[in-house]
């Protein structure tokens, strides 16, 4: 099969307290010097909120195996971070924070979006924060995970998770141990699952490597390159991602997601 590569861009002049969902904004490469990573960021904190989903081309995998060709995909992502939680005797403890969510998809149809919430909220990091991103199709053929996804969706981990105010090390640890289940039996190490991304994408608030990813407020977007990909095609208007000047998604599967200050300074 095609290697899928990813890149991770960067909406310029857009953030969720400043945002017109009827005007086009910019979108660049997050690694673009014109973006002025924020190094106060290790100081506040970042909250992350998912925005939009597209898939436009999960693979047929059945008929790549010579089985009767599947009539729907089921499509589950997950999108990790680093949460570092300070201990009172000085310690410090790293958890990784999970969401993750079902989609049903026919032939030729996109996944829904996310409704935007602040899912993972006061993430702290030393150095760099580091975003573990995964895109599966699932052999719905093996397991169905129709019964799974209803109880994400009475317990709410499914669709928020949601860590504040209450205690949240231990939701985190609920949420995280349940999502762990649903990758054990569903997850990308299955036979017969495809994995469409695995990768860890790492944003710098103080770049120290040429080229690294940059971190400020804003949106950024995971986009799997497609033939003639080029930032100076796309932009980002109604929380989505359009060829210029145009009302068509780009021809690819991304992710958009936001980051913003947890503490204000």
């Amino acid at each position: 099969m095609t290697k899928r590569i990813l890149n991770l861009g960067y909406v310029m002049g857009a953030s969720v307290d400043n945002y017109d969902p009827d005007q086009p904004y910019d979108l660049i490469s997050a690694k673009d010097s014109s973006i002025k990573p924020d190094p106060e960021m290790v100081a506040t904190g970042v909250d992350i909120g998912l925005m939009r989903l597209h898939i436009h081309n999960a693979p047929e995998r059945r008929r790549f195996l010579g089985l009767v060709p599947d009539r729907s995909y089921e499509i589950i992502v997950t999108f990790a971070s680093i949460h570092i939680h300070q201990q009172k005797e000085g310690a410090r403890e790293v958890m990784k924070v999970k969401y993750s969510k079902f989609f049903n998809i026919d032939k030729e149809d996109s996944a829904g979006g996310f409704t935007y919430k602040k899912m993972f909220q006061n993430l702290k990091f030393k150095r760099s924060l580091s975003l573990d991103v995964k895109l599966t199709e699932i052999d719905n053929r093996v397991v169905d995970p129709e019964p799974l996804e209803e109880l994400l969706e009475d317990t709410g981990i499914g669709t928020v998770l949601d860590l504040a105010p209450y205690n949240p090390k231990e939701y985190i640890l609920l949420a995280s141990n349940i999502v762990s289940k649903i990758q054990e039996v569903f997850g990308s190490d299955k036979a017969g699952d495809d994995p469409l991304w695995d990768d860890t994408l790492v944003l710098e608030p103080k770049p120290t490597i040429p080229g690294s990813y940059r971190l400020h407020e804003g949106f950024y977007a995971i986009i799997e390159e497609y033939q003639g990909f080029d930032f100076d095609e796309i932009v980002y208007q109604n929380n989505a991602l359009y060829w210029r000047e145009t009302e068509e998604e780009i021809p690819t599967n991304y992710l958009v997601f936001s980051v913003g200050k947890s503490i204000p300074v």
